[in-house]
């Protein structure tokens, strides 16, 4: 496999350093760090490049919350300047990496993404009978920061670049427990070995998507299964031959065993293609989606929360349409239209918002 060397002078040239800031500021522009960075944003910059030339740099503290649904889960989010950082160095490793991953890993991929995942899954339904669903247990809370160390030191030899993957991967904040054991384990291996990458950090988000790059190839290549789609942790599939899948599953989790990861064993279960398959928030089947009932219920919460938002003044009548555009953009990709239409009557808001007025959404959006 190929090495590369020689990315620590571009990832230092002034241009990336402004599309770094560019990227990182994106739909943030009213927050106060980006605002304090931004009002004296050159000196900012050139105070980090100097930082990473003499190494001087060291990751900031993040700050946490945790997201009570879909799931219980911990959100960290690192300094603003961190978030340069991260995007000047993805800047270089981004083609890299891409180029390394499975054409059927879709999560934070440029023409990939959710709606692409079902388009893909869909084809492959119609080729097949049956499938298998999996999904790792606590993934970014158990990643492996030696296994993951080795895995990109195979794609990467530039000694500069390895220094500062190695700071922002061992800068990684306390995540969740996992106190798992595998074959090989003494009494205390599990809490020896660092592991958890912060969810919410770019580099996180890429670095996750490599880590389970050799499971993709494995299957599909190694392997040879009839279909196969991925998306962050979750990954789906698919053969005309149920026992053929079993087979696949039960090497699946052999091989998560060997990067310390855990499939959820209740749902890996093999199931005929018409019972449809949960993925990327959607219920799929080879001839339609439809959206997951999990996700209305979400959207309606949200809907809620904005009016409450609207009557105290906190949020515009612009506001509320560009987030309700977003979620609609979503829905759209299903067949949703009798779903748009039934919660449609929703979206009015009323009370002292900015506008002074009632705000009503509903018939631009239905158009």
């Amino acid at each position: 496999m190929k090495r590369y060397g020689g990315l620590w002078e571009p990832m230092l040239a002034w241009d990336n350093f402004l599309l770094a800031a560019r990227k990182a500021r994106r739909g943030k522009r009213d927050r106060l760090a980006v605002r304090r960075f931004e009002f004296d944003q050159e000196r900012e910059l050139l105070a980090l490049r100097d930082e990473l030339l003499d190494g001087s740099y060291r990751p900031g503290e993040f700050s946490t919350h945790w997201l009570a649904r879909p799931k219980p889960r911990m959100i960290s989010a690192a300094p603003y300047r961190d978030r340069v950082v991260h995007h000047l160095l993805m800047n270089v490793l981004e083609p890299i990496f891409d180029r390394h991953m499975h054409p059927d890993s879709y999560a934070c991929r440029r023409g990939k993404g959710t709606h692409a995942a079902s388009d893909r899954l869909q084809a492959l339904m119609r080729r097949h009978s049956h499938f298998v669903q999996c999904d790792v247990v606590k993934f970014f809370p158990s990643i492996d920061h030696a296994i993951l160390k080795g895995q990109y030191r195979r794609l990467i030899k530039d000694r500069n670049i390895l220094r500062l993957l190695d700071l922002i991967v061992d800068g990684s904040n306390e995540q969740e427990p996992v106190a798992a054991y595998f074959p090989g384990d003494g009494l205390f291996t599990p809490f020896e070995r660092r592991r958890g990458l912060p969810v919410g950090n770019l580099t996180s988000q890429w670095l996750a998507n490599l880590y389970l790059t050799g499971l993709d190839h494995h299957l599909t290549s190694g392997l040879g299964v009839g279909g196969y789609l991925r998306y962050c942790d979750d990954f789906i599939l698919l053969d005309s031959d149920r026992d053929r899948l079993r087979e696949i599953l039960a090497e699946a989790k052999r091989y998560a065993h060997g990067l310390r990861l855990r499939l959820h064993e209740e749902r890996a279960r093999t199931a005929p293609i018409r019972a449809g398959a949960k993925f990327v928030g959607c219920r799929v089947w080879p001839t339609h989606r439809l959206v997951r009932k999990e996700n209305v219920r979400a959207f309606r919460r949200r809907v809620r929360g904005m009016k409450k938002g609207y009557a105290a003044g906190e949020l515009t009548c612009h506001d509320i349409r560009s987030r309700l555009v977003g979620w609609l953009g979503h829905a759209r990709r299903a067949n949703s239209e009798r779903l748009i239409r039934r919660l449609a009557p929703e979206w009015t808001f009323a009370g002292g918002g900015a506008e002074n007025q009632p705000c009503s959404s509903r018939r631009g959006l239905e158009q």
